[in-house]
């Protein structure tokens, strides 16, 4: 039986007064984002937002690396909006971890990569995930200790990037404690040189103040 031809009139249809608003945040978080499964995407914001979760957008625009030729998955802006969205949990379960990087429409391969690199199993430190995935944008130690505080920092963008020593010192001995070249007496020997440098910081460690202490 063929549906019979509806009129509607403006008096019948009621458009909620914060539908607007709402798709105007939305549209502009996609294009902060730039999701690259932009249906997947939604369905993780929407979901965010109808349980008053951290929404998985970023910041700003992330500019493509000159350099890079192919989409490697994870940047330093999507790996902010995860620790957003999981570090208000010491550990987290590794099926919420997959569903907060399926929604970032990240690869799964490269998740099980990161994943691989320490015994999980179904619990995650979330802590030790995030140096792992600061690793993951980096291919040396400094290099991910940078990106740590980058994304921890309170300071604004262009500043010193500082993180409380105590987070420095965890994310860099765990990272250090992976890489079997590196021996643990060295490791401590930095930390400890780094802590009395910055006591006068009130312990707050900054990319300048490690970057120079291993040149030296």
């Amino acid at each position: 039986m063929p549906v019979p031809d509806v009129m509607f009139c403006a008096q019948q249809i009621h458009v909620p007064p914060e539908l607007p608003d709402i798709m105007k945040q939305f549209t502009k978080a996609a294009i902060r984002t730039q999701p690259r499964d932009i249906l997947q995407w939604s369905y993780g914001y929407f979901s965010a937002l109808s349980k008053g979760e951290p929404l998985p957008v970023k910041e700003r625009v992330e500019m493509p690396v000159a350099t890079q030729k192919n989409d490697t998955g994870l940047t330093p802006g999507l790996l902010k909006v995860l620790h957003k969205q999981l570090s208000r949990k010491e550990t987290v379960t590794l099926q919420e971890l997959q569903i907060k990087w399926k929604n970032l429409c990240l690869p799964a391969e490269q998740l099980r990569s990161i994943l691989r690199l320490d015994n999980f199993a179904d619990e995650v430190e979330w802590m030790k995930f995030f140096a792992l995935g600061c690793s993951a944008l980096s291919g040396s130690l400094i290099g991910s200790m940078k990106h740590a505080c980058e994304i921890l920092t309170d300071d604004p963008e262009g500043g010193a990037a500082r993180i409380p020593y105590d987070t420095f010192a965890f994310l860099y001995s765990y990272l250090a404690g992976l890489d079997e070249e590196i021996p643990e007496a060295e490791v401590r020997s930095f930390l400890s040189a780094l802590k009395e440098q910055v006591e006068r910081k009130n312990y707050m460690v900054g990319v300048a103040d490690f970057s120079v202490r291993k040149k030296n």
